[in-house]
């Protein structure tokens, strides 16, 4: 079977894998990387590549050097892939996939998919009215009733719906058919039942920025942009040196966030803990490994090792010196203070450069039902990941990642047939 083919099957299996992550599938398409990857790189030894990819390339070559910096047994150990190296398992796909073509039916492939998904959400929704008592439908406090489907948890499974969602939307956009808007109003109430309020605000922001896109207006997403994080850095502002007073040299392994929230704000709900959490110790966490170490972090995977133990020249180069290595899911819930923490303002400048790269190659691609899906989810995923560490998470990020895999694809297909059509012609 050809490597291209054996791909293709990957990336399906891999995105219909994407409904659950309690059963590991959706990896599928990195593991097959990681294993053909090496050879590929040795028998092609001229790449003309998408300009995105070659940034990619370059945050993953200094990842992996922030890796063996920092605690090179990282590599081999699952939780790493699972938790603090997530990225890897995440992008590891599309450092594969522009070696190869293949004709996809794409936007057949995705309607199918995005029925089967709502299809599986509906399992997991019955199953959660089943298992309350029905109480689901009226305690919506209640943290034990929180719709989280075939997930870890409700962030993980709201972020995927809310990448489902967009593409139910763009579908129904394009085609006005009354199944699109069915599965709109079922899968919104998937996405409520989640009680995600990032994932609602990734979803509306995703359609925002995409029109103001296309309307030419992209000032107002650079000032949506500025507005988040000017109020996010106000918040930091106050919280900070809460955060340096009484939490960074508090070991919360057993207390937890008990011992700082409830003596700073009494008795919260657990959505407004939450937020406390965010604000008090995550990301503060993230903005002091920064400051520590400011170019080039704490070291990769450093965040959720604490308490935090700096090493090195204070305020100018620093490694997290704690000497207890942990796997989890404790990270900055901020995807972009997290990668500022633990890989510095290069890190961060890197990983950016090809986000931005990212936008433009789907920008510039041919207009589709994928690519207008792929250009809301790649919006909705940015803003989401301001207040959860989605951007490398694979429950929100591989949804993303194997759709533009088999949309490059399909892409690289056409234009091999475009360039042979041409060819003949010139001969």
């Amino acid at each position: 079977m050809r490597i291209s083919t054996l791909l293709y099957i990957a990336l399906l299996i891999g995105l219909f894998g994407t409904v659950t992550n309690l059963i590991f599938i959706s990896p599928l398409p990195s593991i097959l990387a990681l294993a053909v990857l090496p050879y590929l790189l040795l028998r092609h030894t001229v790449l003309v590549i998408p300009r995105f990819i070659y940034y990619l390339y370059i945050y993953f070559l200094y990842s992996l050097a922030g890796v063996l910096i920092y605690y090179p047994p990282s590599l081999w150990n699952f939780g790493f892939y699972r938790y603090d190296g997530n990225f890897i398992i995440s992008y590891l796909p599309l450092l594969l996939v522009f070696f190869f073509s293949y004709n996809i039916p794409v936007d057949r492939l995705f309607k199918r998919f995005l029925v089967f998904a709502t299809l599986i959400n509906g399992i997991a929704f019955a199953l959660n009215l089943a298992f309350s008592r029905f109480a689901a439908l009226y305690d919506w406090t209640n943290p034990e009733y929180f719709f989280h489907g075939f997930f870890k948890s409700t962030n993980g499974a709201g972020g995927f719906i809310s990448i489902v969602l967009s593409l139910n939307i763009v579908l129904y956009w394009q085609e006005r058919k009354r199944k699109w808007l069915l599965l709109i109003l079922i899968n919104f109430v998937f996405l409520v039942a989640t009680t995600s309020r990032g994932s609602i605000l990734g979803l509306v922001a995703g359609f925002a920025f995409y029109f103001f896109d296309r309307t030419n207006r992209a000032y107002l997403i650079r000032l949506a942009l500025f507005g988040i994080v000017a109020v996010q850095c106000a918040v930091l502002s106050y919280t900070y040196p809460l955060y340096d007073l009484y939490v960074r040299d508090a070991d919360l392994s057993e207390a937890g966030a008990s011992t700082y929230i409830s003596p700073l704000f009494g008795e919260v709900s657990t959505k407004s803990a939450n937020i406390a959490i965010r604000a008090v110790e995550t990301w503060p966490r993230a903005v002091d490994c920064f400051l520590h170490s400011p170019l080039i972090g704490t070291g990769f995977g450093s965040v959720n090792d604490i308490p935090l133990r700096y090493k090195g020249i204070p305020y100018v180069l620093s490694l997290n010196d704690q000497p207890k290595k942990e796997f989890n899911d404790a990270h900055a819930h901020h995807s972009y203070l997290h990668i500022l923490g633990e890989q510095g303002l290069v890190g961060l400048a890197i990983f950016l450069v090809f986000w931005y790269a990212l936008y433009r190659y789907l920008k510039k691609g041919p207009e589709s039902i994928v690519q207008k899906f792929l250009l809301v989810s790649y919006f909705n995923l940015s803003v989401m990941s301001f207040t959860e560490h989605r951007i490398t998470s694979p429950s929100n990020a591989l949804p993303l990642v194997i759709a533009l895999c088999l949309y490059i694809l399909k892409r690289n297909f056409d234009t091999k047939q475009v360039n042979a059509a041409v060819s003949i012609v010139d001969s």
